[in-house]
């Protein structure tokens, strides 16, 4: 089974977006339970999810990508074109899914049954939102590669 340079370029993008996102929610989970973005520790945890990041990203491509990309032909911007359409559905989504999640917790308030949904908790949706499509745009374009 041969492996393009794209393809591996595009499978290198996808294991960084898996394992940094996986490192930096169980991490700020960890920290206080999504209910505190302000804070030392949130900032140490950030600026070590960005150097992470890019030090696998370094050395990921030096060790799987050495040769040159080959110019883009109409196949690859049909791929291109549908993962970006995946991600954009995906992201549209997750973010109806949490307005309707607010929406409800605000029903839910009105009877008194209040579930709290703070401003970091929303920022951390949101950004789970943002990751999430990256992975499906990584993942749609592996997965048309390979079936193509």
């Amino acid at each position: 089974m041969h492996t393009s340079t794209r393809e591996k370029h595009i499978l290198i993008e996808l294991l960084v977006s898996v394992l940094v996102s996986a490192y930096y929610f169980y991490g700020s989970y960890q920290l206080s339970g999504w209910t505190q973005i302000i804070g030392s520790e949130m900032a140490a945890l950030i600026s070590k999810v960005i150097v992470i990041a890019i030090v696998a990203s370094i050395v990921l491509y030096a060790i799987f990508s050495r040769a040159t990309l080959e110019d883009r032909d109409e196949r690859d911007l049909a791929i291109n074109g549908k993962a970006h359409a995946f991600a954009y559905y995906s992201l549209v989504g997750l973010c109806s899914c949490l307005v309707g999640l607010v929406m409800f917790n605000e029903g839910l308030g009105l009877m008194g049954n209040n579930i709290q949904i703070s401003g970091p908790l929303a920022m951390h949706f949101i950004l789970m939102a943002l990751m999430v499509s990256g992975i499906v745009k990584s993942a749609v374009q592996l997965l048309c590669y390979r079936l193509s």
